[in-house]
Order: structure tokens, then C-alpha cells, then sequence
């Protein structure tokens, strides 16, 4: 069965580990030995990020049933080992059109400085939003990810397995979330995942791969 883009944004300060490549039988038993997370099996969707060459900020539209909205997910620390500090709560979730309010704000997170042409427009549509920032100095990029998810629930955070296009690859992506910095290490461990595997973030993934 296939679904939809539909689970609610995570809540608050979430560590993940995220990797791109091939998930070999092995390390797949492995994950799926564990209880699927809140009916996230094969969830299609389709996303667009918006990548600046100054910023690693995870700024995307996401597209759901009834159209896209914009969506944050806040970059607050890395530490060695491609170990991320995240924060996502539903309030860094915006239906469009967006006020300019919102789009001075995406712009101050990748880095970049408006064309003075929209600075006097008050609501952006989707596309005049993403315009406005490939306008930008530098331009912030628009790239186009479809992804198959599903999770798995641990008892102190969770794994994602994922089927991602890029516009120039079809890979794989395997990712440990927790609250606890200290679980994802240890699960990351537990799991070995395999040479075949290159830890990375989204954002790095869509420089590459476009």
C-alpha cells in the first residue's frame, strides 16, 4: 500500500544521523526487526529544497495532499561524526501564500539578500516565494527530492529506511533520530552501517546530486 506525504511534523530538539548510498540486505533486517513507527510504511512525497551555497539550513516546500507548504527544520549544532542537532515543531510550518515577513526570514537562514523588487510585495504564491530567492544574492536553488520513507520505532528515538530520487541519482537513506544525542550514537553503532553508506545531510545530498 502506498501513501502520501501525511505525518505531522516532528516536536522539539531531535539529534540525527543521516547516510546516503546502498542498504545491503543485512543492515535492512536489521531496521526492520523493529515495530513500524506511527504507520510510516512506504510513505510517498515529494519535497523541494531550497539549497544555498552559504547555508546548511534544511529550508523545503513539501507537498501534501491539498498543496504545499513551507517547512523549516533548524540546524542548531554538528558535532564530529556527521552528528546533527535539529529543531522541528509545527510552528516552523507555513501554508502559502506566505507574508514577507516569512520570506525575509527564509532568506536570513540560507544566507542570502533579497532582490529590492519584492520587498514591497506583501504575499508570496509558491512559485513567486521560490523566484524570489533564486533572485537572491547568491541564489538560493531549487532542487526536486521524491522519497519512498518508512520508520521503525526504538525505545528512545527511531530509524528511517528511504528510496530517494535526486534529479542526477536514485539512492538510499538510512537515518537514527533521537532526543538523546548518546542513543543515536550507540544505535548507529549497533547497526555498523556498511562502507557502502557516505554520511550526509539532505542539503550536502542535493549540492551533490542536484
Amino acid at each position: 500500500m502506498v501513501l502520501t506525504m501525511t505525518k505531522p511534523s516532528e516536536e522539539g530538539k531531535i539529534w540525527e544521523w543521516r547516510a546516503f548510498g546502498r542498504i545491503d540486505d543485512e543492515l535492512a533486517r536489521k531496521v526492520s526487526a523493529y515495530p513500524i513507527r506511527f504507520d510510516v510504511k512506504d510513505l510517498v512525497g515529494e519535497d523541494v529544497y531550497l539549497v544555498s551555497p552559504l547555508s546548511n539550513q534544511n529550508v523545503k516546500l513539501r507537498k501534501y495532499s491539498g498543496g504545499w507548504l513551507l517547512k523549516f527544520k533548524l540546524l542548531l549544532e554538528t558535532r564530529p561524526g556527521s552528528f546533527e542537532l535539529y529543531k522541528e515543531t509545527a510552528e516552523f510550518t507555513y501554508p502559502f501564500p506566505v507574508s514577507i515577513d516569512t520570506l525575509k526570514g527564509t532568506a536570513r537562514l540560507l544566507a542570502i539578500k533579497l532582490p529590492d523588487n519584492v520587498l514591497s510585495v506583501e504575499k508570496f504564491a509558491e512559485q513567486d516565494f521560490v523566484q524570489a530567492l533564486a533572485q537572491s544574492s547568491p541564489p538560493a536553488l531549487e532542487r526536486h527530492v521524491s522519497k519512498r520513507r518508512s520508520q521503525y520505532q526504538l525505545e528512545n528515538g527511531w530509524i528511517e529506511l528511504a528510496d530517494v530520487e535526486f534529479r542526477n541519482r536514485r539512492i538510499q537513506s538510512l537515518s537514527v533520530n533521537s532526543t538523546e544525542f548518546e542513543a543515536v550514537q550507540e544505535m548507529v553503532s549497533r547497526l555498523d552501517p556498511s562502507g557502502e553508506l557516505e554520511a550526509m545531510n539532505y542539503i550536502e545530498a542535493c549540492r551533490r546530486w542536484g
